[in-house]
């Protein structure tokens, strides 16, 4: 009995890292309440992901709100030209819908949208983990990000699938009024998220001086493991 409580045990290891994914859905659902919010939310959501639950650093709130706060201004103006892009695309389809719905030129505005929507879908992939992880303005996040987006496109395809799931799930959670998919779709999400991108991101982290403790072991970000 003492053996199965013990921290160190596997079981209690699964335990504590599906508390700490709800814990973090919970937060993160609330602060994306307000909305204009969602983008330094997202930003925090995915930096707890890889710091916390995929390296098993410091703790879920600690981390949260220092992501949430360090990025809340680059990550509200990004998340407002994705917003005000979606909100554009949105109102001229349902234009397209209405006046040119059985035109030919009606079909070719409607699949450039379209086009333009999945393109931008795949910067915002990249573009809040970025942030995250690196101190960039906000053009050379959305270059970069683009740039990642096609050069990558294996790794980009992955992220959009979990992105388009986690949506679902978490669409799911409020029209068919489950919260459980709320409690937990957005932490498993990031934690998955993690994989692909700390891939990638990795390749292109400038490495840091090696520091020493006083006893002689080396200290590693957690980025570097």
């Amino acid at each position: 009995m003492e053996r199965f409580f013990n921290s160190d045990n596997a079981v209690m290891k699964a335990l504590s890292k599906i508390f700490d994914i709800g814990w973090l859905s919970i937060i993160y659902v609330i602060f994306c309440i307000p909305v204009v919010t969602i983008g330094a939310a997202t930003t925090a959501l995915y930096y707890v992901g890889a710091k916390v639950l995929r390296h098993d650093r410091s703790y879920v709130w600690t981390e949260f709100w220092r992501g949430f706060r360090r990025n809340f201004v680059p990550a509200t103006v990004i998340w407002i030209i994705f917003a005000a892009l979606y909100g554009i695309l949105y109102f001229n389809l349902n234009t397209v819908g209405i006046t040119d719905a059985e035109s030919e030129y009606g079909g070719y505005l409607a699949g450039a949208y379209l086009a333009i929507g999945l393109l931008a879908a795949c910067v915002m992939s990249y573009a809040f983990c970025v942030l995250s992880r690196f101190q960039m303005k906000l053009a050379q996040i959305f270059r970069f990000s683009l740039y990642l987006a096609f050069r990558h496109f294996l790794h980009t395809l992955m992220l959009l699938i979990i992105l388009f799931a986690a949506g679902f799930g978490v669409y799911a959670g409020f029209v068919a009024a489950m919260p459980i998919l709320l409690v937990f779709v957005p932490g498993t999400a990031a934690f998955l998220y993690t994989f692909p991108m700390e891939h990638l991101l990795r390749k292109y982290t400038p490495k840091s001086e090696e520091r020493y403790t006083e006893e002689g072991e080396r200290i590693l970000e957690w980025y570097e493991e």
